[in-house]
């Protein structure tokens, strides 16, 4: 069992943990889809509560809102790190990054909101659409994770990160690596934004396999916490995409 999120990537090492409870005991799809949509809900409401801070705050101040954006985005990532070394605590840690992952998004999303206005409306349901169109496609075998489409997408993602990485370095001394505009720049949201959904189905199909294996309970906020970092990536990427069109 292997996928391009390093949450997956945990349920794949924790597969063949004996569970003594018995099967009520282990990890179900319904409570991870009840998790999963509770902590999408929690990300969404907070963030929209955020974006509208963050837009009165960027008004009145002709800045972003600087202390809510780091600092959630700082403990969110800080979060992430413990919960993935150590998934028992998913219960209680899950929905913590999941308002803190809301806190950093609304922020973000402001300054694309306020720069062109709807887009973010349009990212959210474009993200969902993404999100549902890939669930059925890999529901009904459509798109089957082969040894082959894993190793694809993994190999995009390691590529994406180091491309990232690159820019990054770049940025350090005053330079661009990846256009921020034009047919590149809009070529390249379109690839990263397929490896993202691609990753989806990867996720999809490792939580089914670790729930067949027979994972304690709390695997089911670890699941749910898994498939919500996807997700946030997939919007980002969406959101980024939608503003090239400009």
């Amino acid at each position: 069992m292997h996928s391009t999120n390093p949450a997956a990537a945990v349920l794949a090492r924790s597969a063949g943990q004996i569970n003594f409870g018995g099967v009520a005991a282990g990890a179900t799809m319904s409570g991870t889809t009840s998790k999963a949509l509770l902590y999408c809900a929690l990300t969404v409401l907070v963030g929209y509560w955020a974006m509208t801070y963050s837009l009165g705050y960027i008004i009145a101040n002709l800045a972003l809102p600087k202390a809510l954006m780091f600092g959630s985005l700082i403990a969110g990532v800080v979060l992430a790190f413990v919960t993935l070394f150590n998934p028992k605590v998913a219960p209680i840690t899950a929905p913590i990054y999941a308002v803190l992952e809301g806190a950093a998004l609304g922020s973000v999303s402001a300054a694309f909101e306020l720069k062109y206005p709807g887009i973010v409306s349009t990212a959210v349901l474009s993200t969902f659409a993404v999100v549902m169109a890939m669930l059925v496609l890999w529901k009904f075998r459509l798109i089957v994770p082969t040894a082959r489409f894993r190793a694809v997408v993994t190999g995009a993602l390691t590529g994406i990160v180091l491309l990232y990485i690159a820019n990054l370095i770049f940025s350090l001394f005053g330079s661009q690596l990846l256009p921020s505009s034009g047919p590149v720049s809009i070529g390249i949201s379109l690839i990263i934004c397929t490896v993202a959904a691609l990753s989806l189905v990867l996720d999809f199909d490792t939580i089914e396999q670790s729930v067949e294996a027979g994972l304690p309970k709390y695997f089911e906020a670890f699941n749910a916490f898994s498939l919500l970092i996807t997700i946030c990536w997939l919007y980002v990427e969406i959101l980024n995409l939608l503003s090239k069109r400009e």
